[in-house]
């Protein structure tokens, strides 16, 4: 059996060398800036908005195909436009569960985008609360509640359904 002295102790308390945690450390920091180039390039810009508008580019569909989009076969990426009565700008975003991934996607425009809720009839039936607008655009557009309006947009995709990602508002002119 050997008895040591208190020399032998001397050193770091893990009993590596300190050349060794150096190395350790560097590791871990390329890590960390590998994890942070990563999520830099996953911080994506949402597509643009269209440089013109052009209403003839946009099919129509009704209010109720936008209810269900799954069962009137939408697809993220159809250009639309449908008559809606606006509600109100949304102080929520109605997506934020069903959407993590494309939050992750776009952590910086995301959070930005103006959701607001449309009904199908005046009589305020037909919820419809996944219309978002780029904040550029919400100030060029005057609405109050209940005007009938036409929506032209894009759907996009949103976890397992779509949203509508609006291009242009026009209010529709009553008789």
């Amino acid at each position: 059996m050997k008895i040591g002295t208190g020399k032998e102790r001397l050193g770091t308390q893990t009993g590596g060398s300190p050349s060794g945690s150096r190395t350790g450390g560097a590791a871990g920091m390329m890590a960390l800036l590998a994890g942070l180039l990563l999520l830099l390039a996953a911080c994506g810009q949402l597509p643009p908005l269209p440089a013109q508008f052009e209403s003839d580019s946009y099919a129509p569909i009704t209010y109720e195909e936008l209810l269900a989009p799954k069962a009137a076969n939408l697809q993220a990426g159809q250009k639309i436009k449908v008559p809606a009565y606006y509600w109100q700008y949304l102080t929520y975003d109605p997506a934020i569960v069903r959407n993590y991934l494309d939050m992750l996607r776009y952590p910086l425009t995301w959070p930005r985008l103006r959701w607001f809720a449309t009904y199908g009839t005046p009589d305020l039936r037909g919820y419809y609360e996944l219309a978002a607008l780029d904040p550029s655009l919400k100030k060029g557009f005057k609405l109050q509640r209940l005007d009938h309006v036409m929506i032209y947009g894009e759907l996009a995709s949103l976890g397992p359904g779509l949203y509508l990602r609006v291009h242009h508002v026009a209010k529709i002119q009553e008789d």
